[in-house]
Order: structure tokens, then C-alpha cells, then sequence
């Protein structure tokens, strides 16, 4: 049986990620979910960088974010991603924030589009390159 691959980054909350309770702020969530996804497309060999040279683009369509524990100042912590990707245009990614006991304190849900840049119309057919990425990042 084939296990989805999980991507995963390590982070530390930093004084500028929280607020001054000593709790990361909510848009540090957003930063680091990019963050993990960018990440991912570099483990299979896609550089967003060129991959907006190049004209297209991913950008967020819709999220949520379910905090279940905050994240408090100096602590470590693991994202796990899983990508969910099909032929329809929406690249759906879910990402979990471990502790280091590995308990999920949030779990976010991130639905992206591959566009063209210069009319931001929705790419249907992706490019070669980017389907066989993203084979790999959806195992």
C-alpha cells in the first residue's frame, strides 16, 4: 500500500511571530503554510521564483484554520503538509502544526489555482513540468 508523502518544515516561534502574551499571531500562520509550500515544490524540483518568471502563478483561493492549542514564544515546531492534487484545477494542501510531543495544535486547509499571470485566467492543462511535480508532491 502507498502512503501519501508528507512534507514537512521545522519552525520556531520568534518574538516577531508573536503577540505580546507571548502567543504567535494568527498571520504568522499564513507566512509559514507558504512557507511549507514553497518548500515542497522545491524537494521536487520547482522554484516558485521561476515559476513566476515563467508567467504563472499559485495564488490562495481559499483557507481555513482550525486552532485547536496556541503556539506559544520559543517553541518548536513541526508542519506537516499533504498534497491533494487531481485534474481539476484547484491544488488542495492540508497542513498539520506539531508540537514536539507531536501533537496537532492547528490544522489548516489551503486551496490554490495555477494561473497565467498576465490575465490571471486559470490554467486548465498544466505545463509538463509542473504535472510531473506534481506527481511527486501528491505521491
Amino acid at each position: 500500500m502507498n502512503s501519501k508523502p508528507v512534507w514537512k518544515i521545522e519552525k520556531i516561534v520568534l518574538p516577531q511571530h508573536a503577540d505580546h502574551a507571548g502567543v504567535m499571531w494568527h498571520g504568522t500562520y499564513f507566512n509559514w503554510l507558504e512557507e511549507s509550500r514553497i518548500n515542497a515544490l522545491l524537494k521536487v524540483g520547482v522554484s516558485y521564483f521561476e515559476l513566476t518568471k515563467k508567467g504563472l502563478d499559485l495564488p490562495l483561493i481559499n483557507t481555513s484554520i482550525n486552532y485547536k492549542l496556541p503556539l506559544f514564544l520559543g517553541e518548536k515546531i513541526t508542519i506537516e503538509s499533504e498534497f491533494n492534487i487531481r485534474k481539476s484545477p484547484k491544488i488542495n494542501v492540508i497542513s498539520k502544526f506539531l508540537n514536539k510531543k507531536n501533537q496537532t495544535l492547528t490544522i489548516a486547509e489551503v486551496n490554490l489555482v495555477l494561473i497565467n499571470k498576465l490575465n490571471f485566467s486559470i490554467i486548465r492543462k498544466r505545463p509538463d513540468f509542473l504535472s510531473e511535480a506534481f506527481i511527486r508532491l501528491n505521491g
